[in-house]
């Protein structure tokens, strides 16, 4: 079986913490990934260029230069290292000057980080869209979870959405290291989505030939045999479904069924065929469901620091 060994040996986990509540968020799913797999934790916060950072998190202080705030922020991450929730494991803390997105790629690489945690806003905050934690999903090499509420370290279900790909197949390898870590069930779910638009409008320039009519149910049993037979599945309970739907909210739907902890899916996948998996999905995936989702991206995805 082909696939990335990194993340099947968790061993280094990269949290986004910008002393809110989506940093608080992101360092407890952090910590129930911590506990489970014996990974090392490195809370990384970014200080922004002084004029968009003073003016959004310290909007009733006196002006402060750009260091006293790096400064005033290292005190608080190392009030969190050394707090009773982080004892016995090894954690450390970074504070880095610049473009959030960027500098926490950056901080992933330089520490050879297997995964970046990132805390999401809740549906009444501020939109996912074009946001850091979206930019972070698209550009980051190693896998990415955004967090909306935090991970259980109870965690039982593991949701992986499939389209049959290789990079889907990456996804499934990654949730089934969880759920051995977790003792948990993993649920395949394959999405036919009868409306995709998009299909049809670049079918001609993708040279693809589209069928009018999906595949059914049972002419998709060679794709989930193909699909699941490499997988290492032994000592793991696991279930698949396919369902018809619009791909990113069928995902959602069917996380809530199945009282899903967190989702797992791939951000690349199959393009002009009935059953699509696209990265799109994805980030609507992300964007809008209330669970951890964990997204992986594929090997050959490289990301050019701006």
């Amino acid at each position: 079986m082909k696939g990335d060994p990194r993340m099947r040996q968790l061993k280094r986990i990269i949290v986004a913490h910008d002393l809110g509540a989506g940093g608080e968020t992101a360092l407890k799913s952090a910590l129930a990934l911590a506990n489970r797999c014996g990974a090392a934790l490195r809370l990384v916060h970014v200080v922004e260029r002084l004029d968009a950072y003073q003016r959004i998190s310290h909007p009733l202080t006196a002006p402060y230069t750009l260091e006293e705030i790096a400064r005033k922020t290292g005190v608080k991450l190392q009030e969190l290292v050394e707090s009773p929730e982080l004892t016995g494991l090894e954690v450390e803390y970074e504070v880095r000057k610049g473009k959030p997105f960027v500098e926490l790629i950056i901080a992933g690489r330089a520490w050879l980080a297997d995964l970046i945690v990132v805390g999401g806003p809740s549906v009444t905050e501020e939109p996912f869209l074009g946001s850091t934690n979206e930019r972070i999903l698209r550009k980051a090499l190693v896998p990415v979870m955004v967090a909306k509420q935090p991970l259980s370290i109870e965690a039982k279900t593991f949701l992986v959405p499939t389209d049959f790909s290789s990079c889907a197949r990456r996804a499934a390898e990654e949730a089934i290291m969880l759920a051995k870590s977790f003792s948990a069930r993993v649920v395949f779910f394959h999405v036919l989505d009868l409306n995709p638009s998009y299909r049809i409008a670049y079918a001609h320039e993708l040279g693809v030939s589209v069928s009018s009519l999906p595949p059914s149910p049972e002419e998709l049993e060679p794709e989930w045999e193909g699909f699941l037979s490499d997988l290492p599945l032994e000592n793991v309970a696991w279930e698949k479904f396919t369902e018809e739907g619009q791909a990113a909210a069928a995902i959602v739907r069917q996380a809530t069924q199945v009282k899903a902890d967190m989702i797992v899916i791939g951000t690349h996948g199959r393009s002009g065929l009935p059953h699509v998996l696209l990265g799109s999905v994805a980030e609507k995936v992300a964007r809008t469901a209330s669970i951890p989702v964990l997204t992986i991206r594929p090997e050959v995805f490289q990301f050019e620091l701006p």
